[in-house]
């Protein structure tokens, strides 16, 4: 009579998933805290300067992540490990989180689109964090058109990412809703609210001091830029860990019977 063979799994690594998404999340955080502040210090005529040659009291996040260093270094290493798990782990784990929860389930069985809403969602994820590395390796002095189109998908694929997640949460949540669901999202709506209201100010003070170069709209236009960034993080970070709270990143590999034997 054959033998059944059977696989034992051991486990290398195991890190709390929160823990690591924190890890993730605050390297962007830490990296444009550097940046901002060695350019204010070090760097701060020629990161303020601009077109207009009216006084600015903060540089915009392009000059003050693209063109001196350390700072362009500082940068680069740090959204280069931010974004590789955002990329190759991250969009896989959030698509079967919303694709087996109960309501998930029962969406996916019972419409065409929730799994459509669901592949996009996550797409728009990879995308934006593409665009980003885009953006962050191709300054603005190098070629300006792909900086710039990078920057502009970046922002669309992000504020595409964090709507559909919100509508993916509230499909996906409890029949009905608990306490603690209604909070979850209520945080979400409105850290993205934060977010297209402070992108949409800064692009009004970024065309205002474009078009009338008064003195202080360019460090308001910097100011909103900070709020739209940090947002961002802020709900990348709140969506992992609540998702996947409890969770246990794990690396392991398998070993056969028959392997020992051997």
């Amino acid at each position: 009579m054959a033998m059944s063979e059977r696989t034992q799994t051991n486990s290398l690594i195991s890190v709390p998933f929160d823990s690591f998404v924190s890890f993730i999340a605050s390297l962007p955080l830490l990296c444009f805290v550097s940046c901002v502040t060695i350019a204010t210090v070090w760097h701060f005529e020629e990161t303020t300067w601009t077109h207009c040659q009216v006084p600015n009291y903060l540089p915009s996040i392009s000059a003050a992540i693209g063109g001196h260093q350390p700072e362009k270094f500082i940068w680069h290493i740090g959204i280069a490990l931010h974004c590789l798990p955002r990329i190759l782990l991250f969009p896989a784990a959030v698509h079967k989180h919303y694709q087996s929860t109960l309501s998930g389930r029962k969406h996916n069985l019972t419409t065409w689109w929730f799994w459509l809403l669901n592949l996009l969602t996550n797409i728009s994820q990879v995308v934006e964090n593409g665009a980003l590395l885009t953006l962050t390796y191709i300054s603005s002095s190098d070629n300006f058109d792909v900086h710039e189109g990078s920057f502009i998908v970046f922002m669309v694929c992000s504020m595409i990412y964090m709507f559909f997640s919100c509508v993916l949460l509230k499909l996906t949540s409890s029949q009905p809703i608990t306490t603690e669901e209604h909070g979850f999202l209520k945080r979400k709506v409105f850290i993205v609210f934060f977010n297209y209201c402070s992108f949409g100010l800064a692009v009004y003070f970024y065309f205002r001091h474009d078009g009338y170069c008064e003195p202080g709209v360019y460090t308001l236009f910097a100011l909103c830029e900070y709020c739209t960034i940090v947002s961002n993080i802020l709900f990348h970070w709140f969506s992992l860990t609540t998702h996947f709270k409890g969770a246990v990143l794990l690396l392991a590999y398998g070993e056969s019977d028959t392997s020992k034997m051997s």
